[in-house]
């Protein structure tokens, strides 16, 4: 049974030794980075469409900029968010 629906957005989440850790619907998939889109990184949103045939399925990954600039505007934000008002930054003092 084929699980993967028609349209669907893949993450990456890490890239390491040619492979490409993606969280794909709460799941971690690990695909050879030859089968993604040249050019792509850590962090990239993908869009993948699935056709299906009768003897075969075709997949069309592509990234998409836009999702992955405002993926990675919601983490800067976060991120500003949780940093304390009077934190000067720098090293740790204990």
């Amino acid at each position: 049974m084929n699980t993967l629906p028609a349209r669907t957005t893949w993450t990456i989440d890490a890239i390491e030794e040619g492979i490409a850790a993606l969280e794909a619907d709460g799941k971690l998939l690990h695909l050879p980075l030859a089968l993604l889109p040249t050019g792509v990184r850590e962090g990239d949103v993908l869009v993948v469409d699935r056709e299906e045939q009768v003897d075969a399925s075709t997949l069309r990954i592509r990234i998409d900029r836009a999702a992955t600039e405002a993926a990675l505007q919601r983490s800067r934000d976060q991120l500003r968010a949780m940093k304390p008002a009077n934190d000067p930054g720098g090293d740790i003092v204990l």
